[in-house]
């Protein structure tokens, strides 16, 4: 009897087996992102458009700005050529739903990541490529220097949003008594409010390219809040997920390794250090980990430098925006960024 019970119940596990790669057949598992990318020939980057410095349409009729140079760097990295991107406009509402509905692979945006939106939204940020903070925006003859001279001033902020929760526990902390007006940017640069609040890059951004008059106002050189900045993929992908990772932070570890747009070639040639050799694919296995050419962080700096070298061409000092690097430095030269090993 028990001997039947045996060969019954082997027959059932045969079965199943069968059954199981029948349907694995049927119906194959999606291919991964990279996959896609990869035959297709290009990356759908999703990009903000109308927003000078950081992503825009140059007079040229080419997109241009920071964000625009992480796209550049993927496709790069992919391919060897960094104009193998289609920029895809997206909003403060679609920049998720473009990524969810497949529309785009990536999203290269002013987003701060929280884990909230990873979980409501269905999204994944793989790396920080900016660390900002909340922070005010005044007019030189307002004779704001700090928050505590906000006191009996009208401050702009946009209503319904971070932001705007944020100041509201930010003056009721420090008992500071401000008429609070729910506007942007563009009702303060016409004199409606004393200040405007927003992501400092944010009112570096909207100073240099909406005001008329730009050296009239002035960015308070304080942050009230963390705001860590990210692309976004769909979650669900981890290969995907890391190669975004691997651009990020690729051009993190290439400007903490003095490596350049216009030394990279040299390093790869005659680096001694071994991780410098791993990153340039002189050595080891992160590019077949990846799944990526062995030459795609030579490729990727020689199109856009390393992170210092896209930071200051679109943000630095010598740009209309104007801003320090501050945080957004190696963490061996006073910042945070800190990119893992590369081994």
């Amino acid at each position: 009897m028990i001997k039947k019970v045996i060969q019954a119940l082997g027959g059932i596990k045969r079965f199943a087996v069968a059954l199981s790669t029948l349907l694995l057949c049927s119906f194959p598992v999606a291919a991964s992102t990279l996959d896609t990318v990869k035959l297709h020939g290009d990356i759908r980057c999703g990009v903000f458009p109308d927003d000078p410095g950081r992503s825009a349409l140059n007079a040229r009729g080419e997109w241009s700005g920071f964000y625009v140079d992480f796209c550049r760097a993927t496709a790069a990295a992919l391919f060897g050529d960094p104009d193998r991107v289609q920029y895809i406009e997206v909003d403060a509402t679609t920049r998720f739903t473009t990524l969810v509905e497949g529309k785009a692979d990536v999203v290269m945006y002013s987003t701060t990541r929280t884990l909230g939106r990873e979980v409501r939204y269905g999204v994944r940020f793989p790396a920080i490529y900016l660390f900002d903070g909340q922070g005010f925006i005044v007019r030189e003859s307002a004779n704001i220097h700090g928050v505590d001279d906000l006191a009996g001033k009208s401050i702009c902020v946009t209503e319904n949003t971070t932001t705007h929760r944020n100041l509201i526990g930010l003056l009721r902390t420090r008992g500071i008594d401000a008429e609070v007006h729910f506007s942007n940017g563009d009702s303060f640069f016409r004199g409606n409010c004393d200040a405007y609040t927003a992501d400092r890059m944010n009112l570096a951004v909207n100073r240099a390219h909406r005001a008329e008059n730009p050296e009239q106002y002035r960015v308070l050189p304080i942050a009230f809040t963390r705001e860590p900045i990210g692309p976004m993929v769909a979650e669900g992908d981890a290969e995907w997920a890391r190669v975004i990772a691997a651009v990020v932070d690729g051009l993190i570890l290439a400007d903490e390794k003095g490596i350049t747009r216009e030394n990279v070639h040299q390093h790869l040639t005659t680096s001694s250090d071994a991780e410098v050799q791993n990153l340039l694919g002189a050595s080891g296995q992160v590019a077949e980990l990846l799944g990526l050419p062995s030459d795609w962080a030579v490729d990727m700096v020689s199109a856009v430098g390393n992170y210092s070298e896209i930071y200051n061409r679109h943000f630095g000092p010598d740009t209309p925006v104007g801003m320090e690097q501050g945080l957004n430095q190696p963490w061996t030269r006073g910042g945070v960024l800190y990119a893992p090993l590369f081994q």
